[in-house]
């Protein structure tokens, strides 16, 4: 049940954040994606979460936000996922139980080349005037310097073990 549950709600989060992402881009740039994602990112997250009854986080050891710094749990599982990475594995969903929650992850793997637009190399992938305003908008950015195929964080979603399990 979680993860049939976490699959479908970040697979529903990261198609409603990247499409919207790809229309800002395509009408207005990535200038204007930037600015889009930081006002909008986290109340797009938060109304699916008022949806499906669930935290819904995404957590990184290089943040943007800092409100997506991982808990000692999900650093943990980063951890995990990169070392299966660099081992050549490809990582999967992982779910963890406590008395009161279950919890699920799911790794947020850099797939295309948009994401380097903001998250890639500066001065190659991300323009000099997009970093000033990277910089402007996230004075503490750490979310830069990926490449396709690399760990860009997880998806940590929980949820209460009596509204998962309720008939």
């Amino acid at each position: 049940m979680a993860i049939t549950n976490g699959d479908k709600i970040s697979q529903v989060t990261q198609m409603v954040l990247a499409s919207r992402l790809k229309e800002v881009v395509q009408e207005e740039g990535i200038a204007q994606a930037l600015k889009y994602c930081n006002v909008n990112a986290y109340p797009i997250v938060d109304s699916l979460e008022d949806v499906y009854h669930t935290k819904v986080k995404r957590a990184s050891l290089k943040t943007r936000n800092p409100g997506d710094t991982p808990n000692k749990m999900e650093g943990s599982i980063i951890d995990d996922y990169t070392q299966e990475i660099g081992n050549g594995i490809t990582p999967e969903v992982k779910t963890i139980l406590d008395d009161e929650n279950v919890y699920y992850f799911k790794p947020i793997i850099i797939s295309a080349e948009l994401c380097l637009k903001c998250h890639g190399q500066i001065g190659s992938d991300i323009l000099e005037e997009n970093y000033e305003i990277i910089k402007e908008l996230y004075p503490d950015d750490n979310a830069t310097g990926h490449k396709l195929g690399d760990l860009r964080g997880i998806w940590s979603i929980s949820f209460k073990k009596e509204v998962l399990y309720q008939n």
